[in-house]
């Protein structure tokens, strides 16, 4: 089978941002099969006008559908793809024009890999970089270790059924790739800065996620806490943990696992 990539753009009061997105996803040197932009119930009469026109482009299917947050619309734009490979992609970033390719080749070399990310470059109201790990599921039990703008091979999306819709507040993309992990896909990062993630004052992580943390990171605990007890075990069994010499108990251990998850303990 051809590979064909679906790229997925959740869209809300992005008008701003939206063309150039799409813009740079067509300067990719692997062409995308098709772009599927989710309206998510947007209210600003400009980015209504801006998809009205996106719209009329061939290369361009737009979805329109109410106001559910992020993981709804993801969910909504991956079930009327027709891609083998999805791609998430927010309406202000943008990938690396080889992005698709080198995630491509990936695919092909890696059966075991169901998602490529890269490095970050943050620009807008912030100027840095970021280097999330990927890898396996072990990798992700502190903290998310790849984008939510990444590549993500359809057999593994359909496997773990998306993205969790209750969650509204932020870290779907985290919960998200716990589940994925936990089906034995690997992670692949590509250690170059191939994504271009903008900040805004719109930002939910800084709007959302962080004032609700607390919360959100105990949905995660309490959902997934049987595999988190488990890899603990594991991890103390194969003697990985630091504190494993001083004889620290397993409850004292789970204790400093839950303390740092809700940022008690940096």
């Amino acid at each position: 089978m051809q590979d064909q990539i679906s790229v997925i753009i959740p869209c809300y009061n992005d008008g701003k941002y939206i063309e150039e997105t799409i813009h740079k996803l067509k300067e990719q040197t692997f062409a995308a099969h098709e772009i599927i932009v989710v309206n998510d119930g947007s209210t600003d009469e400009y980015t209504l006008k801006v998809l009205a026109d996106l719209d009329k482009a061939s290369s361009v299917k737009v979805l329109h559908k109410e106001n559910g947050r992020m993981s709804a619309a993801r969910n909504y734009g991956v079930k009327h793809a027709t891609g083998n490979i999805i791609v998430t992609l927010d309406a202000d970033d943008y990938f690396d024009n080889r992005f698709f390719q080198k995630g491509i080749d990936i695919l092909h070399k890696e059966p075991t890999t169901g998602v490529v990310t890269s490095y970050i470059q943050y620009f807008g109201n912030k100027n840095d970089k970021s280097r999330p790990r990927g890898g396996n599921a072990f990798n992700f039990l502190f903290s998310n270790q790849c984008s939510a703008c990444a590549m993500i091979r359809r057999e593994a999306w359909d496997q773990v059924g998306g993205y969790d819709e209750s969650m509204t507040l932020g870290y779907e993309d985290w919960e998200f790739y716990i589940r994925i992990t936990k089906a034995q896909w690997q992670v692949h990062l590509i250690p170059e800065y191939l994504l271009f993630y903008r900040q805004t004052d719109k930002s939910t992580l800084k709007n959302q996620t962080h004032p609700n943390r607390q919360k959100i990171i105990a949905y995660i605990l309490e959902k997934h806490k049987d595999w988190y007890a488990t890899c603990l075990t594991d991890l103390i069994d194969q003697k990985q943990v630091i504190y494993t010499e001083s004889r620290i108990s397993y409850q004292t251990i789970w204790k400093l696992l839950k303390n740092r998850l809700i940022g008690k303990y940096k």
